[in-house]
């Protein structure tokens, strides 16, 4: 039994050896492993051309960096050539990794390192709605009926606010992808948008709404003003207004 276990990781081993290597398209290291008629011209081909597709769905996945990266394609060819594609890897997977192993291996400037960061926030909001679809579909369903509805935040006291659940937030060193005039460093948020990403900066209090909703959310006008006696009525209202103009609450 000792021999057969033994055997049975060995080989584990080799495949394991060998699918990394091939991976990274080192295949002259599974030449000793080839069966008789198999060349390593022909595994050469086809991991070259398992390459070439990861370069570029990771090229694809990290479109953003574009602007900001004009030797981009070398950074991502250097990643492929370096770090082997785990099992069961998306797409969506191994573009975040090629960001954070850009992040830790090479020196990038302030406003580099905002577009990478922004990257990754949308990715994470992709994520949300993938692992929340319900609670994304429910939202926008809700999101339909917000221009009938606005009006009655005045005077229907029974009319709840909903914080949109696709969410994340990021931080952002430079204006580089906000407005001149903004603040930084900036807090940003990240929110789904029907089938798009929003971006938007918020001061203090407007995060302090944000984080409001997100702990004690949906309820009332009344409730959020029982619970939170130092804001104005009238400014719960504006926030309300503005957060629902660009999608990131509901009412019902």
């Amino acid at each position: 039994m000792t021999t057969l276990t033994s055997q049975t990781t060995d080989y584990r081993d080799q495949i394991q050896r060998c699918a990394q290597t091939m991976a990274l398209g080192c295949v002259e290291d599974v030449r000793p492993f080839l069966a008789n008629g198999m060349t390593v011209e022909q595994v050469k081909l086809f991991t070259d051309g398992n390459l070439d597709k990861r370069f570029e769905k990771v090229l694809d996945q990290v479109d953003l960096l574009k602007t900001a990266f004009d030797n981009l394609d070398d950074f991502v060819n250097k990643y492929i050539l370096e770090v082997p594609l785990a099992a069961y890897d998306t797409g969506c997977s191994d573009g975040d990794r090629f960001l954070r192993w850009l992040k830790l291996t090479h020196v990038t400037s302030p406003e580099q390192q905002d577009h990478i960061d922004c990257q990754l926030a949308r990715n994470e909001v992709e994520n949300v709605a993938r692992r929340n679809r319900l609670g994304h579909v429910r939202f926008q369903e809700l999101r339909s009926m917000t221009d009938r509805l606005t009006a009655d935040l005045h005077t229907n006291p029974k009319l709840r606010i909903h914080l949109n659940p696709i969410r994340t937030w990021g931080t952002f060193q430079t204006n580089v992808l906000l407005d001149e005039e903004s603040t930084i460093p900036a807090d940003v948020l990240f929110f789904a948008n029907g089938h798009q990403i929003r971006t938007s900066a918020f001061d203090d209090d407007g995060k302090y709404f944000v984080e409001i909703l997100a702990s004690h959310g949906p309820f009332t006008l009344t409730d959020w003003k029982r619970l939170d006696r130092s804001t104005s009525r009238s400014d719960l209202i504006e926030f309300c207004l503005d957060a629902a103009e660009m999608g990131l609450v509901a009412f019902g």
